[in-house]
């Protein structure tokens, strides 16, 4: 089989050459899932060349229009000859097949490896805006009280990321406190063991998820904006800290939140492994303890999935007089605290996506794979630098802070 390509304006026109049979129908389904993963939606298949088709060739073709259902996109068939069109309707699949001409769609062409790519920016809401306030201020390693222990309901209005636990059913059982991040009310909580996967806890009918936290930042109200981003001729993945820094830009302001769903080039951070307790008090420039404290993704992980991430960005000068918003060494003109969890890859519609929607979707799939609070690995020779993306969709609106959080 000889696949052949040209990018167009209206659709990406594939010409498929000799057979579609049980020998070339995994190659077909893999060329065209990747086709929509990286962003084209609209296909035609010329079939001029096609000199069969067997079932297995049509099962490959509805599972590439399944897959195109999922992200409101479609696909068509021209150009068919007599035996390819009566294999598709007299199996019930002609709606697949259409009148029109290869010249119907070629103006204005390019060929695939010079298209432009996808890179568009919404408005949602110029007036939104999102208010933040700190509820629990634990630093690590301080000793933990009573007092610092704030249990928070997470309402559908609201981001948040920090250290917290389940609520105990037993007032005198032991929490045990891992890194969180919550979306739109949906939890995602990672145990504070070095190999257990995260749980999550969703809002259902009169269930509001909570948390008894020692270290929360708490956002509240209405992203402003939605910045789609893909690979370009020139650039093949995003860096968390240009995401964060475009944010700022987008927005206008020195304070931003900021949500990025996006197919991971690569996650760098950490997360708790061992629960702060009672009395446990060390400095974090201790890097033996450390260690005991916290586990650190030895490479650039889970590249190919989908993340999921919550974050607040500032300008430097307005970060170091905020806990918790730690500059960038790779861009110390910005402070940033962001922490991801991560789905297994789902493709994401083109164009403009609602927030809320895409989250229950990806909550109501396969379960969480892992959580981290994200760092820049900065190490001479050995480290692993920013976690980076390579398509997505980031939402973000100006921030403030409430008055008595700074």
């Amino acid at each position: 089989m000889e696949i052949r390509t040209i990018k167009t304006d209206k659709a990406l026109l594939v010409t498929i050459k000799e057979r579609l049979d049980a020998s070339w129908s995994e190659y077909f389904t893999d060329t065209f899932l990747e086709y929509i993963r990286n962003g084209e939606h609209r296909l035609v298949i010329d079939a001029q060349e096609m000199s069969f088709l067997s079932s297995a060739g049509i099962r490959s073709l509805l599972l590439v229009s399944k897959e195109l259902t999922k992200v409101k996109g479609d696909f068509r068939i021209i150009n068919s000859n007599e035996f390819v069109a009566n294999t598709l309707r007299t199996t019930g699949f002609g709606v697949w097949l259409s009148e029109a001409k290869a010249e119907d769609i070629l103006p204005a062409t390019k060929e695939i490896n010079e298209a432009d790519n996808l890179k568009n920016l919404f408005i949602i809401s110029k007036d939104s805006g999102i208010t933040l306030k700190l509820i629990s201020n634990w630093k690590p390693w301080e000793n933990i009280s009573e007092s610092k222990i704030k249990r928070v309901e997470f309402l559908p209005d609201s981001f948040a990321l920090g250290i917290a636990a389940p609520p105990a059913a037993d007032k005198d059982a032991v929490l045990k406190f891992g890194d969180f991040v919550s979306l739109c009310g949906h939890i995602v909580y990672q145990p504070p063991e070095e190999r257990s996967r995260p749980d999550y806890f969703l809002p259902m009918e009169n269930f509001v998820p909570q948390l008894q936290t020692i270290q929360c930042i708490y956002a509240q109200g209405e992203m402003s904006h939605l910045l789609r981003f893909s690979p370009e001729e020139n650039k093949e993945n995003y860096r968390i800290g240009e995401l964060a820094s475009q944010a700022l830009s987008i927005t206008g302001s020195s304070l931003a939140a900021f949500v990025i769903l996006a197919e991971a080039d690569g996650l760098v951070g950490a997360h708790i492994i061992q629960s702060p307790e009672g009395e446990q008090s060390f400095t974090p420039t201790d890097f033996k303890k450390l260690r005991d404290w916290l586990s650190f993704s030895g490479e650039r992980a889970y590249a190919g999935e989908q993340t999921l991430i919550f974050g607040v960005v500032a300008k430097h000068a307005l970060g170091g007089k905020i806990d918790f918003l730690i500059p960038l060494s790779s861009n110390p003109e910005i402070a940033i605290h962001a922490h991801t969890t991560i789905f297994p890859y789902q493709t994401l519609q083109n164009g403009k996506l609602d927030l809320m929607h895409q989250i229950t979707k990806f909550f109501n799939g396969p379960p969480p794979k892992g959580l981290m609070h994200l760092i820049d690995d900065n190490r001479p020779s050995t480290g692993l630098g920013e976690s980076s993306f390579t398509r997505g969709a980031m939402w973000c609106a100006p921030a403030k802070w409430e008055e008595d959080n700074v």
